[in-house]
């Protein structure tokens, strides 16, 4: 195989881990957010470890803490 293709390989490899970690973010900020409109506290703290862990595994990809604490900061 050609370095090309190889890189062609790599960089649809990269681009179908990014949109799986953007889609658990969009997933989990929906989750937040309908947890938050229902008052459903242990939800919202449930998302939250989970956006802790995935920030940590995960330290190049902005924080999904981060936009919590900000949609929370707006919301109230």
């Amino acid at each position: 195989m050609n370095a090309s293709v190889t890189s062609l390989a790599a960089r649809r490899r990269s681009t179908t881990v990014e949109d799986v970690i953007t889609s658990q973010h969009a997933g989990l900020i929906a989750d937040y957010l309908t947890a938050y409109l229902n008052g459903d506290t242990t939800t919202m703290l449930v998302v939250r470890d989970f956006a802790s862990q995935m920030d940590a595994d995960y330290p190049g990809y902005p924080s999904l803490v981060a936009q919590l604490d900000a949609l929370s900061s707006q919301a109230a």
